[in-house]
């Protein structure tokens, strides 16, 4: 199963701090899960942090590793 990890840490929110690396084994095959430590981060913050994430998926190769 090839799998991929997308990281970006709050108050990074360029698309070069979107962290790209091998993921974990998902459940099921054409599955896609998203983690949020949400501890200090607000509804917004986490949007804005998403949003890179798409970009990031948006304007690398695919698939991303």
């Amino acid at each position: 199963m090839a799998t991929c990890k997308f990281t970006i840490k709050r108050g990074q929110v360029d698309l070069k701090d979107v962290v790209v690396a091998a993921g974990a084994a998902e459940a099921q095959s054409d599955t896609m899960s998203l983690n949020i430590d949400f501890t200090n981060l607000t509804k917004g913050e986490a949007l804005v942090l998403v949003d890179e994430i798409k970009q990031k998926i948006f304007n690398a190769p695919w698939p991303p590793l």
